[in-house]
C-alpha cells in the first residue's frame, strides 16, 4: 500500500470533495480520484460512495478514516516541530565545559549568547572530569587536550599557552628557580592529574620536572588564588592568570623555557543536519573566538606584561 494515497484519502474526507481536495494539494482532480481507486485497489475495500452531489464514506472508509485521521495529525505535528527545531534558534541546549575554563572564559559568551538568543536555553554542566557525552545528552562539549571520540566533530579553538609563576611575595622570601630543574627546590602548585610539567628551551630541548607539590588542586581558579597568596610556584593556562600577570599580582618565571601548551578544543555530534541552534551557537563562539584570539594567544611565559 501506499501510504501517501491513504495521506490523499484522508484530504478528500476533510475537504469533502476532490475538487476541493485537489485544489488544496494543488494536483489535477483527476489523478487525485485515480490514486483513491489505487488505494481501495490495494485494501480489498471500497472507502467512498461517489454521486455526483456528495462523497460519502463506507463502513471500511469510517474505519480507515477514524484510525488513520490522528496518526497523520500527529505525524503532522512532530513533522512541523522537528522542522522548527531544524530551521528556527529555539529549544535547549546542554553544554559541558570544565570548571575553571567556563569561569574564566566561557561564562561571559555563555551569557551574551542567551540574551541575543531568548528562544533557546542553556543548560550548562561544569564538571572537571570527561564525561560520557553521549549518555549524558550533551549537544556541544568544550575539552582541553587532545580528544577524539567516534562520531564527534573535534574543531580545535586556541592553542592553550601556559605560564610559571609566582607572587612577588613569595619570590621575595624563597627567591627565583634559575632553571626547570631548581624547581624542586621550591613549593609548588600543581594539579592533581599531573605529575609532570615539561619545558622546552630555546634550543628545542625539553627538560621534565617531576612533581612533589606542596598543594594539589583540581580548580584551576583555586590554584591562582593561592599562587596569588604566595603558597608557592604554579604552572597555569594564561586565561587564568592573564590579568594577575598585567596587574603584578603574579610574576612569569624562567623567560627562556616555554611550558608545554595544550589545545581546546570545542566538540558536537558528526550530524548531517545539525539543529539551527547548535550550528547558531558553534557560529557565535568561533566569532567570540575570533575577537579574542590575540589576548589568548599571547606567550606571556616569555615575560610578556
Amino acid at each position: 500500500m501506499d501510504y501517501h494515497d491513504l495521506f490523499l484519502f484522508i484530504r478528500v474526507v476533510d475537504k469533502g470533495s476532490y475538487v476541493a481536495a485537489a485544489k488544496e494539494l494543488e494536483m489535477p482532480t483527476s489523478t487525485l480520484s485515480r490514486r483513491i481507486q489505487q488505494l481501495e485497489d490495494s485494501l480489498g475495500y471500497k472507502l467512498l460512495y461517489r454521486s455526483a452531489r456528495k462523497l460519502s464514506l463506507t463502513e471500511a472508509g469510517t474505519l480507515f478514516y477514524n484510525r488513520c485521521h490522528p496518526l497523520y495529525d500527529d505525524l503532522v505535528d512532530v513533522t512541523a516541530n522537528i522542522d522548527g527545531e531544524l530551521a528556527s534558534p529555539q529549544g535547549n541546549l546542554k553544554i559541558t565545559a570544565p570548571v575553571s575554563l567556563a569561569n574564566a572564559l566561557l561564562n561571559p559568551w555563555f551569557f551574551e549568547f542567551m540574551r541575543l538568543h531568548p528562544g533557546i536555553n542553556l543548560e550548562l554542566l561544569l564538571v572537571n572530569r570527561n564525561i560520557d557525552l553521549k549518555e549524558e545528552g550533551v549537544d556541544i562539549a568544550f575539552r582541553i587536550g587532545d580528544i577524539t571520540i567516534p562520531d564527534w566533530i573535534s574543531r580545535p579553538l586556541f592553542r592553550s599557552r601556559f605560564c610559571l609563576c609566582a607572587s612577588p611575595d613569595f619570590l621575595d622570601r624563597h627567591g627565583q628557580p634559575s632553571a626547570p630543574d631548581a624547581l624542586g627546590a621550591f613549593p609548588l602548585i600543581a594539579s592533581r592529574r599531573s605529575a609532570t610539567w615539561i619545558f622546552t628551551d630555546a634550543a628545542g630541548e625539553q627538560h621534565r620536572v617531576d612533581l612533589q607539590p606542596r598543594l594539589k588542586y583540581d580548580e584551576l581558579r583555586a590554584a591562582a588564588d593561592a599562587a596569588e597568596a604566595g603558597i608557592g610556584i604554579a604552572n597555569l593556562p594564561h586565561y587564568v592568570v592573564g590579568d594577575a600577570l598585567d596587574t603584578g599580582r603574579l610574576v612569569a618565571l624562567l623567560p627562556d623555557f616555554r611550558p608545554e601548551s595544550r589545545d581546546v578544543q570545542m566538540l558536537y555530534p558528526h550530524r548531517k543536519y545539525l539543529p539551527a541552534k547548535v550550528r547558531l551557537f558553534i557560529s557565535f563562539i568561533m566569532d567570540k573566538l575570533e575577537a579574542e584570539r590575540e589576548r589568548l594567544n599571547t606567550d606571556r611565559s616569555s615575560g610578556a606584561s
